[in-house]
């Protein structure tokens, strides 16, 4: 990874790489036309975050993305790609809870008999 120079931000590396739009290419949901959200970076209005893409499921998962794998997101496309990326992994879990625990309740005499 490329060191930044201080006077420099991440966001402004990224929108450099990937253009001062939006990046979202459907990950929040959203059918975007075009194929992109393309919503614009724009002074005086809520600025477009540097963040990976696709979302991971936790914060520190998509604090600790490189550089290399981020893109512009604006705040509705991020909180929506965000939130079905959560949902997603808390129904893998609660799956994967509710699989480990069919043995303990095995009353026909299997594995955990």
């Amino acid at each position: 990874m490329t060191a930044i120079h201080p006077t420099e931000t991440v966001l402004c590396r990224v929108l450099q790489a990937h253009g001062e739009t939006c990046g979202c290419e459907g990950a929040c949901g959203k059918a975007h036309s075009g194929g992109r959200c393309g919503k614009p970076n724009q002074l005086g209005k809520p600025r477009l975050t540097a963040a990976p893409y696709p979302p991971r499921a936790t914060d520190a998962e998509n604090i600790a993305a490189p550089l290399e794998q981020l893109r512009p997101w604006c705040g509705p496309c991020w909180r929506q790609a965000v939130g079905q990326v959560q949902q997603a992994a808390t129904e893998s879990r609660r799956q994967e809870l509710e699989d480990a625990q069919l043995d303990l309740f095995d009353l026909t005499g299997g594995a955990a008999a």
